[in-house]
């Protein structure tokens, strides 16, 4: 091969090295998918806390969309991101995926009468847990950008907020609608990450920006669904 078209090659190879996963990738970005799934079940979960919407009514329907968009849709994209070799989506996606098919479970056979009613402390502790393992999450998004920094954290602030307001008093019916409004800020950024995911991968360049941090150690992670090992300067 002459000089010349061996310049030519180095450029192409450059180029792929410069895109990542995301010029022929081995499968389609499951993220959109999982944040869609998360986003939309927990919109409609908060319409139920901030009463804004027939509390028992809109509760009942956020388990039904548990089961299958946010939780089986959710974990089905977490095993997609296995394929993408990305172990934070897989985990993450895994995570909240079988979180909402949990839920619905539980309150499905709860009002079946298999199981007792959500006792309180239980159900304040099992928000509380869910509040530290998304906080662990979030510790692992320095790579990431900053949209999904947020998510995470915002996340975690309503897991937090949700245990606080569980029970009957006054103060804490407040602190759940206060809660419930929360939910809809993060279902918001859940869903504008989504969204601009799936734009990039189906236009070919950022419409929304997500502002990506600084890769660590050598790894980014700007697009959710796209991992990639860079060279620092």
């Amino acid at each position: 091969m002459s000089g010349d078209g061996l310049a030519l090659l180095a450029q192409r190879l450059q180029a792929l090295q410069d895109d990542g996963v995301k010029l022929n990738p081995a499968t389609a970005n499951p993220a959109p998918l999982g944040l869609y799934g998360f986003a939309l079940t927990t919109a409609l979960l908060q319409g139920s806390k901030t009463q804004l919407t027939e509390p028992k009514g809109t509760a009942q329907m956020a388990v039904s969309f548990g089961f299958f968009f946010g939780g089986l849709a959710q974990f089905c994209a977490g095993l997609l991101e296995y394929q993408r070799r990305n172990t934070f989506g897989t985990v993450a996606f895994c995570c909240y995926g079988a979180f909402w098919m949990s839920l619905a479970i539980f309150t499905t056979l709860s009002a079946a009468g298999v199981f007792v009613a959500t006792p309180e402390k239980g159900d304040r502790l099992m928000l509380t847990l869910w509040g530290i393992l998304t906080f662990l999450l979030w510790l692992c998004t320095f790579h990431t950008n900053l949209v999904t920094c947020w998510l995470f954290l915002s996340l975690a602030i309503l897991f937090w907020l949700l245990a606080g307001g569980v029970g009957t008093s006054s103060e804490r019916v407040t602190l759940t609608k206060f809660a419930g409004g929360w939910g809809f800020m993060v279902a918001a950024v859940a869903f504008y990450d989504g969204t601009a995911a799936l734009m990039k991968d189906v236009y070919g360049k950022q419409i929304l920006p997500v502002f990506p941090l600084k890769p660590v150690n050598k790894v980014s992670l700007g697009d959710f669904g796209t991992k990639r090992f860079v060279e620092q300067a």
